[in-house]
């Protein structure tokens, strides 16, 4: 690895916060339904645990990724970057 040719930038940038999300699925619930949700329960989404989720970095989709579980935690292995960059005319 080599050394960046300037730390205290390299540095900064590391310190920005970057939201990531990571969508499993969604689901249509009417509110009083959603209200009446007690902890523990489970909302079934329209997505199969078999099916790539998708990565959001600042609300930009980036990615998709498969879920693992390992040592008890819940992770996402990526399986494809998104180019979404515009394309050159």
């Amino acid at each position: 690895m080599t050394e960046p040719k300037n730390p205290a930038l390299e540095k900064m940038l590391l310190d920005v916060p970057v939201r990531v999300d990571v969508v499993l699925g969604e689901a249509r619930i009417p509110m009083e339904e959603l209200l009446a949700l007690s902890p523990g329960e489970i909302v079934a989404l329209e997505r199969q645990t078999n099916e790539p989720v998708d990565i959001y970095v600042s609300g930009r989709l980036v990615a998709r990724g498969k879920l693992v579980v390992s040592d008890g935690q819940l992770g996402v292995t990526l399986s494809e970057i998104i180019d979404s960059r515009p394309e050159a005319a």
